[in-house]
């Protein structure tokens, strides 16, 4: 997952305004290319400039980790709008190959295919599942012929079928003195909070795929817990208190498969 710094969030602001512009000057509904979930945080921000205006997201999916945005005029919500996104199916011919997540995204950018046209890639045991701009379905479909060194087939699917993401985890549960980052993260990923934080501060660590440095940052119940080298982990629940006044949390820390 990329991390955006000032001048690429800058740029993304300058793009994401673009589409509510002329959405409102046409007065129409208009999609933007895909965004991960810090970009989704700058599209709210970009949203609050223009109160006259409203946005959804869609990833294809409830839940979608990448999703387009779509901005359009108040009033104007059911209006009929053909959603530019679209889903493909990739059975792999050699059924003793096992391709993961990387091999899928590498095989489809290498046919020089951008990253914000891809949304999420679903890799289930028998074949996976891929959303994309629709503009590029076509394309896949007539060109993707090897992931990894396996042979594979492309069909186009409806949105309805994806596969249903089932993502392995475990539950961590504990109490904390204060909701703080370097805290929770000890908590999610098993490390002591003296190596915690110089790592944080190495900016090694995101927030919502956000790079944070301080280790005192306040996280909430929902936040995503990114740690390079150590994985992802999410907020499940901040709870009561202890008797000695530390905090109860859960944590999920998904486990790569």
């Amino acid at each position: 997952m990329k991390c955006l710094d000032s001048t690429n969030e800058k740029q993304m602001e300058a793009r994401l305004r673009d589409i509510f512009t002329i959405a409102k000057k046409n007065r129409e509904k208009k999609a933007s290319n895909f965004l991960d979930p810090a970009e989704q945080e700058i599209a709210r921000n970009v949203a609050s400039g223009f109160p006259d205006m409203d946005f959804y997201l869609d990833g294809g999916y409830e839940n979608a980790e990448r999703r387009i945005l779509v901005a359009y005029p108040k009033g104007m919500e059911d209006e009929p709008f053909k959603q530019p996104i679209g889903a493909l199916r990739i059975t792999s011919r050699d059924l003793s190959a096992h391709p993961g997540h990387r091999d899928y995204l590498g095989a489809i950018l290498g046919l020089g295919i951008n990253r914000e046209k891809i949304g999420d890639i679903l890799v289930g045991k028998d074949y996976t599942d891929i959303v994309v701009k629709e503009e590029i379905m076509e394309y896949i479909g007539t060109n993707l012929l090897k992931v990894g060194n396996a042979p594979v087939e492309v069909e186009e699917i409806s949105l309805k079928e994806l596969l249903k993401p089932e993502r392995a985890y475990k539950e961590i549960k504990g109490t904390v003195a204060s909701l703080r980052l370097d805290a929770v993260a000890c908590i999610a990923f098993g490390i002591s909070r003296s190596k915690m934080a110089p790592f944080i501060k190495g900016e090694n660590v995101r927030i919502n795929f956000k790079t944070v440095k301080d280790p005192s940052a306040p996280v909430k119940e929902g936040d995503v817990i990114s740690a390079n080298r150590l994985g992802r982990a999410k907020i499940m629940e901040v709870g009561g208190q202890s008797k000695k006044g530390r905090t109860y949390v859960i944590v999920h820390r998904y486990i790569s498969r």
